[in-house]
């Protein structure tokens, strides 16, 4: 797969060393000379020196034929232009953007980026797992990382033991898929009702995991 990388700090090196490694044609854009320099005496990739929201510059990196446009320039703007323009101007079928300000993260997919990545939520996100990794860990990330399918053990002395799922009024963007209750399986409907030490498997939104652990009361 040809992958073009648009910065060359720290992500941009570390994530062209990863693909590199794992065997994709991998492109650097850097507009300044010496970090541009400083990449090449370090990695075996292509690079070219120039501005990354031009289309001449990615033009000259290959932007007609890269598969994958990955921006992580310093500047929440800078990777919109950057990734915009491979999307119209190139037909690049895959756009990723790293975003500084999580704010900016539903703008940005919004105005066309097909995948927003802030450092921010999924260290936060990372943070909140490793708190209470006993009670809830992400299993498996779909849909690149839109959603997930969560493992959730309730706690002995569980607050909300004996109510059911329709009592506790889980978020919309969730969905129990089942519980495992001592080795049984239970497919959940709206009147069973949640005991300590129930293994709960449920599906969220990215953005329903926090509304998840406070409808269940695992945060308190």
């Amino acid at each position: 797969m040809k992958i073009i990388i648009v910065g060359g700090g720290k992500v941009g090196f570390y994530l062209a060393k990863t693909l590199r490694d794992q065997g994709h044609d991998t492109t650097i854009v850097e507009k300044d000379r010496e970090r541009c320099h400083s990449c090449a005496n370090m990695l075996d990739v292509s690079l070219c020196i120039g501005d990354g929201t031009s289309q001449n510059t990615l033009r000259a990196a290959g932007a007609d034929n890269a598969d994958v446009v990955v921006a992580v320039m310093g500047k929440d703007e800078s990777n919109l232009v950057c990734c915009q323009t491979a999307k119209k101007i190139f037909g690049v079928r895959k756009t990723v953007a790293k975003v500084n300000n999580p704010n900016n993260v539903e703008a940005l997919r919004a105005l066309g980026v097909d995948t927003v990545v802030s450092a921010t939520d999924y260290i936060i996100q990372f943070l909140e797992r490793e708190v209470d990794i006993s009670a809830i860990r992400e299993l498996i990330p779909l849909n690149d990382g839109e959603a997930s399918l969560l493992e959730i053990t309730l706690p002995d002395n569980y607050k909300l033991a004996g109510d059911t799922l329709m009592d506790i009024s889980l978020p919309q963007s969730c969905n129990v898929v089942c519980i495992n209750r001592g080795g049984k399986t239970i497919i959940p409907r709206g009147q069973t009702r949640l005991h300590s030490g129930d293994v709960l498997l449920v599906v969220t939104l990215g953005t329903g995991e926090r509304e998840l652990r406070k409808a269940l009361r695992l945060r308190d």
